[in-house]
C-alpha cells in the first residue's frame, strides 16, 4: 500500500474515534509521557500543539512548565522549503492561530537551535512498534528532526497503531475486500519508510510504551511505580482529572 493511500485510510479511521475515547486515551497518553524517566530528566522539551484529532498535548506542556523545563513548540516558516523552527514559549498566551489554523508561537519570541533540544514530542497520524511514523505528509517534522540527536517520541492512539489497523484490514475481512476492489492493499503492520523519513525512538499509546530501538514493549514499571509515590504525581493526577 502506498503511503498516501495509507494516510487517507487512517484519516477515515480517525473520524470514527469518539470524542470520549479521544479525551480518555489522550489523558492516559499524556500521563504515560510525563511519567517516563526521559521526560522527567530532560531540561528542554520540544512538543507539538495538538489539533482536535490528535492526542491532546496541553497537559504535557503544562506539566513541563510546572517542572521548570524550557518548552519550545513548532512554527512553520513560509516558503517552498517547508521548514520548521522551535520557538520558546512560557504559556498558552504566547500562541496565536498560524498556518492551517494550527496554534503557533507569536512573532518576536526566541528561536531555539535544534541541538539544544533534549526531547522532541511529535504527532503521528499512525505509527508502528519499530518507530515508523506516518505524518501529515508535508515533511516538516522529518526535515526538522533529520540529523538531530535528541530523543524523538511519537504519540499515537492505540486504535491507530499499525498493528491494530492491520488486524481490522486482515486478508479476507470485509474491509480488506473493499480496498481490494479499489486496487488498494494489503495493509501491513509496518509503515513504509523512505530515506528522508525519521524513525522515532519511542511510540507511546494509551495502553503501552514501545521502545522502537529494540522493537518491543518498554514498560519500565519499577520506575513508574516509584514515580507514583511522589508529590508531583499527586499534583498530576489532579491536573489530569484522574
Amino acid at each position: 500500500m502506498k503511503k498516501q493511500e495509507l494516510r487517507a485510510m487512517i484519516r477515515e479511521e480517525q473520524k470514527r474515534l469518539s470524542e470520549e475515547y479521544r479525551q480518555r486515551a489522550g489523558a492516559e497518553i499524556a500521563m504515560r509521557l510525563v511519567m517516563y524517566p526521559v521526560f522527567q530528566q530532560v531540561e528542554t522539551v520540544f512538543c507539538y500543539v495538538s489539533m482536535a484529532q490528535e492526542p491532546d498535548t496541553r497537559m504535557i506542556l503544562e506539566t513541563a512548565w510546572s517542572m521548570g523545563k524550557t518548552v519550545a513548540v513548532p512554527r512553520c516558516v513560509p516558503g517552498p522549503e517547508r521548514r520548521m523552527e522551535a520557538v520558546v514559549i512560557r504559556g498558552f498566551e504566547d500562541l496565536e492561530p498560524g498556518m492551517m489554523g494550527i496554534p503557533e508561537p507569536k512573532q518576536g519570541l526566541p528561536v531555539l537551535d535544534g541541538y539544544k533540544i533534549d526531547l522532541a514530542v511529535v504527532p503521528c497520524v499512525s505509527a508502528d512498534r519499530s518507530g515508523g511514523r506516518l505524518g501529515h505528509g508535508a515533511g516538516y517534522y522529518d526535515r526538522f528532526l533529520h540529523g538531530q540527536t535528541m530523543y524523538k517520541f511519537g504519540l499515537c492512539f492505540d486504535e491507530l497503531l499499525m498493528d491494530n489497523v492491520a488486524k481490522r484490514y486482515a486478508p479476507g475481512s470485509a474491509a480488506a475486500t473493499i480496498l481490494a476492489g479499489q486496487g488498494i492493499g494489503p495493509v501491513e503492520k509496518q509503515i513504509p519508510m523512505e530515506e528522508s523519513d525519521v524513525r522515532l525512538d519511542r511510540v507511546i499509546t494509551e495502553k503501552q510504551n514501545y521502545n522502537a530501538r529494540v522493537g518491543g514493549e518498554d514498560v519500565a514499571e519499577e520506575l513508574r511505580n516509584d514515580f507514583q509515590k511522589t508529590g508531583l504525581f499527586q499534583k498530576l493526577r489532579g491536573l489530569f482529572g484522574k
